[in-house]
């Protein structure tokens, strides 16, 4: 239900017209008794045309700012600027309606010091119209701020199914499990040594399944372990040069690098004469890039993007910065915000 309607300004106008006899009473003093009923009506009609006009001007300049700078998306600056506008434009509302009214009413010289009074008294109850013009569309951007975050939410907890859906899928197994097959023939250790590199795996996906965030330290143990498999399959065709620097402690969500490695692999062509690389590291803009060499399949369909869309939508939840993915016809990158954890909020770096 909407409150901000012409007829409840002006309801509201002729209310607030009472209080302004306290400044009648200030300014006017000892002969405040000797105000005829005519002056009265005349200088309440006054204050009730000043307050309809702010009100007027309020409420057309917000839907005005409203629309090229919302209190949700830079509500300091729009505070700022909606104070400003209050400030120069009372005086030029007030000072005209209580001049005309002493010139041609009253018939009585203006006071200017009386003037000055006149304004800095209108001055709260026009910040108060400010209040009460804006009140009702901050309301709503945080109706549906609120709204937004909740879906957003949903988003998260299903965009880590569908990561622990794509980790565990028959397809995943299957492959680790043909390669697996073909080790314990040939090499006996190593199949060891995969079998533990897969054990670590699901471990990892089982310990953090319910989480949202996990230490870059242990997404690229994790990773590595991913990389490991990747290598023994593909005969070490698959190349990864990984550098976080000192940004271990800082957070991700869980199995994002494993979404960027493996959509890496699924669309290029990974052969000895033109191997996977792969680059993992913290820029200087303190971004997480994770970069590899393009050489598209032949004949591969194209890409559906559901990997990225899961990682860029559990991003949102977190902060503003977005998850920019950048293409030429060398390179696929993908730079990711690094977060960090204070105070139990998360912001990013």
């Amino acid at each position: 239900m909407k409150f901000n309607t012409l007829k409840t300004r002006l309801v509201v106008s002729f209310c607030l017209a009472a209080p302004s006899y306290l400044l009648l009473w200030t300014i006017r003093g000892y002969d405040f008794k000797d105000l005829t009923l005519y002056g009265h009506l005349e200088y309440s009609t006054a204050v009730f045309i000043i307050l309809v006009i702010l009100f007027e001007g309020h409420h057309q300049k917000s839907m005005l700012l409203e629309k090229m700078i919302s209190w949700k998306e830079k509500m300091i600056f729009r505070f700022w600027l909606e104070s400003l506008f209050t400030i120069l434009f009372t005086p030029l509302v007030v000072t005209p309606v209580m001049v005309l009214l002493y010139i041609t009413i009253w018939d009585m010289s203006v006071w200017f010091p009386g003037m000055i009074e006149y304004n800095l008294f209108a001055l709260p109850f026009s910040f108060l119209i400010v209040v009460f013009v804006n009140i009702e569309g901050i309301i709503e951007d945080w109706k549906k701020s609120l709204l937004e975050n909740e879906m957003l939410e949903k988003e998260n907890a299903k965009a880590r199914l569908n990561a622990l859906q794509a980790q565990i899928s028959p397809h995943f197994l299957f492959n680790n499990f043909n390669v697996l097959n073909a080790l314990i023939d040939d090499n006996q250790k190593l199949a060891q040594q995969y079998l533990d590199a897969l054990s670590d795996i699901y471990r990892y996906v089982l310990n953090y399944k319910n989480e949202e965030l996990v230490s870059l330290t242990d997404e690229v143990g994790f990773i590595k372990k991913y990389l490991f498999l990747l290598q023994i399959r593909f005969d070490d065709k698959v190349v990864c040069d990984i550098d976080i620097g000192n940004y271990g402690g800082y957070k991700v969500p869980p199995a994002t690098l494993q979404i960027l490695v493996e959509n890496a692999v699924k669309h290029n062509e990974i052969s000895s004469r033109k191997p996977l690389m792969i680059s993992i590291k913290v820029k200087s803009d303190f971004r997480l890039e994770v970069r590899n060499n393009l050489q598209p399949k032949n004949g591969a369909s194209e890409s559906t993007e559901v990997g990225l869309k899961n990682v860029s939508d559990r991003f949102k939840c977190f902060t503003d910065l977005p998850v920019e993915i950048n293409q030429n016809e060398e390179e696929f990158t993908v730079l990711l915000p690094v977060l960090k954890f204070d105070k139990n909020e998360y912001s990013y770096l």
